[in-house]
C-alpha cells in the first residue's frame, strides 16, 4: 500500500519525497524499513529515516510525513487496514449444543465449549473453545467470547461485543440476609445485560442483579480483573481501568472515566462526563462534568514517614491551636 493512499485513508496531510510501499507498522524504538511509525511529542527528534512513513499529529522533521488530527484514531485504521486476523469458521464436533439452540449464519463455535438450551446466537458469533453459555442466553450479530468465557444463564448480549478470556457474566452477587438461623443466601433471579459494541477485559467478573438487570450502556471499554456488582447500572461510552471495583446499585451516567484501583461504594450515583483518578475511593454520589480524586501518589519514602509523623501529631497541634 502507498503512502500517499494511505495519508487518503486517513484524510491527514502529506508532505513525501519518495511514495514508498508500506507493508505494515513498526514502533518507534524498532523503525523496521517499509513501515508506518507513528510519533508523538515524546519522539519528535528521534532520528528519521527515508525508507519509513511516519504519521504523527505535530509537525516533523521527517522526508516521509503524514500530519493528521488524532494520532490514536489513525493508528486504529491503520492497525485494521494491515492486520485483520480471519476469523475461524464452522461448529466443532466437539462442541455440546443443547436443544432449542438459534445458531445464525456465520457462527464459529469451537471444541469443547457448551451452550445451553433455548441459547439465541445472532450472525458472525465466534464462541472459542472450553465456554460456557448458560440457558436462554442471547448474543447479538459480530459478537466474540474468547476461550474460557463463562456466561450464566438469561443474559443478554448486544452486537458487536468482545469478551475475553476468564470473564464471568451473570455470576450471583454478593447478598444474604443475616436471621435468627444463621447467614441465608439471597436467591438473585435477575440478570446481566450488556449493549452493543462493549469490549470487557480478561477475568473480569459482573455479577447478575437480584430482581431486575445488571446493565453495561453501548460502547462502554472494561479493563482486565474488573469487578461489577449486582444492580450496577453503567451509561455509555465509560472506561472502567483494571481492577476498579464498584459495589452493588451503583450507577454511572455515559462518558465517564474510572481509572485503575477506584473502589465505589454500594448505592453510588456517579454522574456523567466524570474522570475519577486512580486508587480513590468513592463513598459518596459525585456529580456530573467534573474531575475527582482522594489518593496519595507514591513519594519518597523517608519524606513520607515524616509526613505520617505530622498526621499523628495533627489532632494535639489543633487543640493546641483552639486555645490561642
Amino acid at each position: 500500500m502507498k503512502l500517499s493512499e494511505i495519508a487518503s485513508l486517513l484524510g491527514g496531510i502529506s508532505n513525501y519525497i519518495v511514495d514508498i510501499d508500506v507493508v505494515g507498522v513498526s514502533s518507534v524504538l524498532s523503525q523496521k524499513p517499509n513501515t508506518i511509525v507513528f510519533v508523538d511529542e515524546q519522539y519528535k527528534d528521534i532520528d528519521f529515516k527515508q525508507d519509513i512513513a511516519y504519521v504523527s499529529d505535530i509537525d516533523l522533521q521527517a522526508p516521509n510525513f503524514i500530519k493528521v488530527q488524532n494520532l490514536k484514531y489513525a493508528m486504529a485504521i491503520v492497525l485494521d487496514t494491515f492486520y485483520k486476523s480471519e476469523k475461524p469458521k464452522g461448529i466443532s464436533d466437539k462442541a455440546f449444543i443443547e436443544e432449542g439452540v438459534h445458531i445464525g449464519k456465520d457462527v464459529y463455535i469451537g471444541p469443547f465449549s457448551y451452550i445451553g438450551k433455548n441459547v439465541s446466537l445472532g450472525e458472525g458469533v465466534l464462541i472459542y473453545p472450553f465456554t460456557y453459555v448458560g440457558d436462554n442466553t442471547i448474543i447479538g450479530n459480530d459478537s466474540i467470547l474468547h476461550s474460557g468465557v463463562h456466561i450464566y444463564k438469561n443474559t443478554v448480549i448486544g452486537k458487536n461485543v468482545i469478551i475475553h478470556s476468564g470473564a464471568v457474566i451473570g455470576a450471583d452477587g454478593f447478598g444474604y440476609a443475616i436471621g435468627p438461623e444463621g447467614i441465608k443466601k439471597l436467591n438473585h433471579i435477575g440478570n446481566v445485560i450488556i449493549e452493543d459494541n462493549v469490549e470487557i477485559g480478561a477475568n473480569t467478573t459482573i455479577d447478575r442483579a437480584l430482581l431486575d438487570s445488571t446493565i453495561i450502556g453501548k460502547s462502554t471499554k472494561i479493563d482486565n480483573l474488573v469487578m461489577v456488582g449486582h444492580n450496577c447500572k453503567i451509561g455509555q461510552n465509560c472506561f472502567l481501568v483494571s481492577q476498579v471495583g464498584l459495589s452493588g446499585s451503583v450507577n454511572i451516567g455515559d462518558n465517564s472515566i474510572l481509572a485503575g484501583q477506584v473502589g465505589v461504594a454500594d448505592h453510588v450515583n456517579i454522574g456523567s462526563n466524570v474522570q475519577v483518578a486512580a486508587k480513590s475511593g468513592v463513598a459518596y454520589d459525585l456529580p456530573s462534568n467534573n474531575t475527582y480524586g482522594a489518593n496519595l501518589p507514591s513519594i519518597e519514602w523517608n519524606k513520607w514517614k515524616r509526613i505520617y509523623v505530622s498526621l499523628l501529631k495533627l489532632p494535639d497541634a489543633l487543640k493546641k491551636l483552639n486555645k490561642l
